[in-house]
């Protein structure tokens, strides 16, 4: 059955992000961005956050659906070099991350560097995507890092690991996952190191009729990678004491 749900997708529900949608996407980062980077400056603690995982937003924009979640933990002990090797080293997020199949550093230039990654996300389905980032390393307290991930480009891969494997053209997909912009703050203490990740994507929205199909990866999995994500991390550091 999830088989013939994914030809029925594939057959039927390529959809094109529009820049209308791309303009909303923007502006709403527009915003948050203001709120992070004000925050980071500051003094206020990220011990003060609630920790675990909280959404910040799940908004409809035209065609498409934007969802801010945010994860916060502590991870006793660990200093911000070694989460910064963590996050900044593509080349091991293969070994890290569960739904990373391939990653590495394509170079750096100054206070940005750029990655890959060819990802594999299943539920229902499964998606198999490739993604380009720029991480910007971006003005914090002393005792802070914080950072922008923007994924540049976003591929979705069908039939991968076939005969058949083939690239669509971005934006012009199932729209599982069309951006994604990812925001960390580290800030460390005598006792340890406060983590906070904000994950913001666009997606599809959900076609009429195959809501059984595509809500689970449109609805449920930003949430489920952020857990996934925040996890992984807090072991590699832990390992790397």
């Amino acid at each position: 059955m999830h088989f013939i749900g994914f030809v029925f997708v594939a057959a039927q529900f390529i959809v094109t992000l529009e820049p209308k949608t791309i303009g909303a996407f923007d502006q709403y980062l527009r915003s948050v961005e203001a709120q992070l980077a004000a925050r980071n400056t500051a003094t206020e603690s990220l011990a003060a956050r609630p920790g675990g995982i909280s959404q910040n937003a799940a908004a409809e924009v035209v065609g498409a659906i934007v969802q801010d979640w945010t994860g916060v933990a502590f991870i006793p002990g660990a200093k911000k070099a070694q989460a910064v090797a963590v996050l900044e080293d593509f080349s091991r997020h293969a070994s890290i991350y569960p739904e990373v199949v391939e990653g590495r550093v394509d170079k750096r230039e100054g206070g940005q560097l750029f990655g890959y990654h060819r990802i594999r996300k299943k539920k229902v389905l499964e998606v198999n995507l490739e993604a380009r980032y720029m991480l910007d390393r971006l003005p914090a307290a002393r005792d802070r890092y914080f950072s922008r991930s923007v994924a540049t480009e976003i591929t979705e891969i069908e039939f991968a690991g076939t005969k058949k494997e083939h690239r669509l053209p971005p934006g012009q997909d199932h729209g599982f996952l069309w951006r994604l912009q990812t925001y960390w703050t580290l800030e460390e203490t005598p006792k340890g190191l406060w983590m906070e990740v904000r994950s913001i994507s666009l997606t599809r929205d959900v076609p009429v009729g195959l809501g059984w199909v595509v809500k689970p990866l449109l609805r449920d999995l930003p949430r489920e990678s952020l857990e996934e994500v925040m996890e992984a991390t807090k072991k590699a550091v832990l390992a790397a004491k």
